[in-house]
């Protein structure tokens, strides 16, 4: 055609240079002239940009047409003879099936632009979403040559069939499901996999469950399948060994034990099951340490299991001391050892130095049910070898709590109070020996018996000449020997007046007696 333009526009220059007449124009009558699409350099040199405008034909290039040569539309030179509707350039497959209106399906923009085309679909009872609504026409409609657009079916089996049919998980076949798809998928879903399928409240899907091949819990059928977990898990039940479902004698009932997440994290509620609540060092142990050779009919009590501990404990010897076979008397469920033992509830409390000794420090040769109460029965070697003082010679009683406690042996602290002298002043700091030099026993309480000595070696005034009372009380106290304080009004001159701050001389300058 462009060939052709060009040997016409040779011979109108030509004619025109010869004064002939110019032949019509090749393109029919239009209202642009030459030079608004060609330059005068060459007649194949088109304008850029075209002075023509398009849209004044009444068809404006919108779309894919902008982007079309002008020849794929314009297979002749008239241009005013090309038709403006779209049957005119596109073949229409359809077969006159939907009428000429191609836009109602078809935009310039994309031959396969379908923004109408769903619009339709939804007025004609078949709404395209999902997957359908991403789907080439073609995957449906297979033969629309062959006027295929009007008969194909609405309901899913129409289509997929073949899906129903070739199913594994579940076969739909075997299963003996009904063609009603939508029960399970769903329209509006991008996968054929992605069900909607909602189990039985009898049976509701959970846990490790969830991700379960159909198959494997119907294998045959899906319809009247057991809900009762040792219907599927017979094979784990059989074949457990820690423990051994079956030689126990295990209920059928899976859930007391098990759960939905995993088959192994068992957790059996043992006090509520068995009435032997496991705590302590009793929660960490594994089942078959208590229950060998699955057996699992055991006492309730501590020595039905620890037996063979009661009878090798050697410190102390259980067996020999005929100790009690209440365990919980001395030990506890943290640990067999160490024993705690609440001596408290025997007749001798623990206390002060008894309180941190090993217990045959004083159950010797394992005796703990004859063992003696007192201090001396286990302290007589302490007794006989004191020397200061001498208990043995002193003829001590035997009731140590007098003067020792619990804390320790040493120091001794008697209390003088109880006896018939009690100490105050000077006599508190003294040690026991200074009075007691002649032992403990049948010590004189009168203060002469000890201060005969201070009694006669007083000058001033000599009581030994004045024949002073052996009464030394009457003019002395325990606090000082020295600051004596004589009461005259005893005697039958009592001091009065002037007579008060005399030293005692002035007036006994001839002593004290008449």
């Amino acid at each position: 055609m462009i060939a052709r333009c060009i040997s016409i526009a040779v011979l109108t220059a030509s004619m025109w240079i010869w004064g002939q007449e110019a032949p019509a124009n090749p393109h029919g009558e239009i209202k642009w002239t030459c030079n608004s699409c060609h330059t005068t350099s060459s007649w194949q040199e088109m304008k850029s940009p075209l002075e023509f405008d398009h849209q004044e034909t009444g068809f404006p290039l919108v779309g894919e047409h902008k982007f079309a040569k002008c020849a794929g539309c314009h297979q002749d030179l008239k241009f005013s003879q090309l038709g403006v509707a779209c049957a005119d350039c596109h073949t229409d497959i359809h077969r006159s099936q939907f009428g000429q209106d191609c836009q109602s399906c078809h935009t310039p923009d994309s031959w396969e632009n379908n923004g109408e085309m769903i619009e339709l679909h939804a007025s004609r009872g078949f709404p395209l979403v999902g997957t359908h609504a991403i789907a080439d026409c073609q995957a449906c409609h297979l033969n629309e040559q062959n006027n295929e657009f009007s008969g194909t079916p609405i309901d899913c089996n129409g289509c997929h069939l073949s899906d129903f049919a070739l199913t594994v998980n579940p076969s739909h076949a075997r299963a003996n499901f009904q063609l009603d798809c939508e029960s399970c998928h769903q329209p509006l879903a991008f996968k054929w996999s992605s069900t909607t399928f909602e189990h039985a409240k009898t049976f509701q899907i959970r846990g490790a469950h969830k991700s379960a091949d159909c198959n494997s819990c119907h294998a045959e059928t899906f319809i009247g399948t057991s809900a009762e977990c040792i219907s599927c898990h017979r094979d784990e039940y059989n074949t457990s060994s820690n423990p051994n479902h079956v030689v126990a004698g295990f209920p059928g009932e899976c859930n007391i034990c098990h759960n939905e997440f995993n088959w192994q994290d068992a957790t059996f509620d043992h006090l509520r099951e068995s009435g032997f609540e496991l705590r302590e060092a009793h929660a960490q142990l594994d089942c078959m340490t208590c229950h060998e050779n699955n057996q699992f009919s055991l006492p309730r009590d501590c020595i039905g299991c620890h037996q063979d501990d009661f009878n090798a404990a050697r410190d102390p010897n259980h067996q020999q001391s005929n100790f009690p076979v209440d365990c919980m008397i001395c030990h506890n469920q943290r640990a067999w050892t160490p024993a705690d033992f609440d001596h408290n509830q025997t007749g001798f409390p623990l206390t002060g130095q008894h309180a941190v000794l090993v217990c045959s420090s004083c159950h010797e040769n394992n005796n703990y049910t004859t063992l003696p109460t007192d201090c001396y029965s286990c302290h007589d070697t302490d007794f006989q070898n004191v020397t200061q003082p001498n208990h043995v010679q002193n003829n001590f009683s035997r009731d140590c709590l007098q003067c020792h406690n619990t804390n320790g042996w040493q120091p001794a602290v008697f209390d003088h109070s109880q006896t018939n002298f009690p100490l105050t002043g000077a006599h508190v700091p003294l040690n026991c020996i200074e009075c007691h030099s002649n032992g403990y026993t049948n010590t004189p309480t009168d203060c002469f018996s000890c201060h005969e000595s201070d009694f006669n070696g007083v000058q001033d005034p000599n009581h030994v000449q004045n024949n002073f009372s052996h009464d030394c009380m009457q003019c002395h106290t325990t606090t000082d020997w020295e600051n004596v304080s004589f009461d005259h009004s005893q005697t039958n001159f009592p001091l009065t007046g002037a007579h008060v701050p005399l030293n005692c001389i002035e007036c006994h300058s001839n002593g004290y007696t008449n």
